[in-house]
């Protein structure tokens, strides 16, 4: 545990001693506000001309369902495109340094490394879905009327973490593969694409080959979370990712070491 932390200290100070970070969370904070406010204000139009043509539908209307559901769901595809770059790094840049090999002889074993490694990008994660706390929060102390559900913002929230952290995990394996931070992050990138587009190709079929198609699909286990369902079978989805991400960066390490 000690070898963990140790690591783990070591990542975070060189992840925010970088501008990569902040390069990332720049870009996140920009588009998710821009995602927010565009659906913000759709749902205020919607809101004038139901008040106007028809007053009925307005009991209707709800912040959460209509601003909150489709906030979360964009902002795990904004991961899609932060992740594959706070990621790159990890072990790509300990290679292209020629530090690999010192670390590989250190007294860590190599779970130890995956682990700290991964974690240290784990409080980036963090730190984005802290952010999206700021939009309902906002809606919160200004709206006169209404306002979020915090049970389904809290469940949204923890299925952004859970994204993110099987995107991390994703990322950390492909990076311990080469020794271009160019190379991992684009991998990485075409990776995350994949498991959100083949969940466009379930709309396309039918039957078992739909739920396999949608059952694959990264982004789509995100829409249980953003209704204010934990769901077994996303949680396992997830987790199952992390653990194999992980548990692939450490086999990976371990070949290496007996190179």
């Amino acid at each position: 545990m000690r070898n963990i932390l140790a690591i783990f200290r070591k990542e975070l100070q060189i992840t925010f001693a970088t501008p990569v970070a902040y390069v990332a969370l720049t870009v996140f904070t920009i588009v998710s506000s821009f995602f927010f406010l565009r659906i913000l204000s759709e749902f205020q139009r919607q809101i004038m001309i139901a008040t106007q043509m028809r007053p009925q539908m307005l009991q209707y209307m709800n912040f959460t369902d209509q601003v909150l559901q489709p906030l979360f769901y964009n902002v795990a595809v904004i991961l899609i495109f932060v992740v594959p770059f706070v990621t790159m790094r990890l072990i790509a840049e300990e290679r292209r340094s020629r530090t690999f090999e010192l670390l590989l002889t250190s007294p860590v074993t190599p779970f130890q490394i995956a682990v700290g490694k991964y974690l240290s990008i784990l409080v980036v994660v963090l730190v984005m879905v802290v952010l999206v706390v700021v939009y309902p929060v906002l809606v919160w102390a200004y709206a006169e009327h209404g306002g979020p559900e915090w049970s389904t913002v809290f469940t949204g929230l923890l299925g952004l973490f859970l994204v993110g952290a099987a995107f991390t995990a994703i990322g950390l394996f492909i990076s311990s593969l080469t020794s271009s931070q160019i190379v991992a992050a684009a991998i990485t990138f075409c990776t995350l694409l994949l498991l959100w587009v083949v969940g466009w190709a379930a709309t396309d079929n039918t039957g078992v080959t739909r739920d396999l198609l949608s059952g694959m699909s990264a982004i789509e286990h995100i829409r249980s979370f953003a209704k204010g369902v934990i769901d077994s079978k996303d949680l396992v989805y997830y987790l199952s990712l992390v653990f194999l991400g992980v548990f692939l960066t450490h086999r990976a390490l371990e070949a290496q070491r007996w190179r």
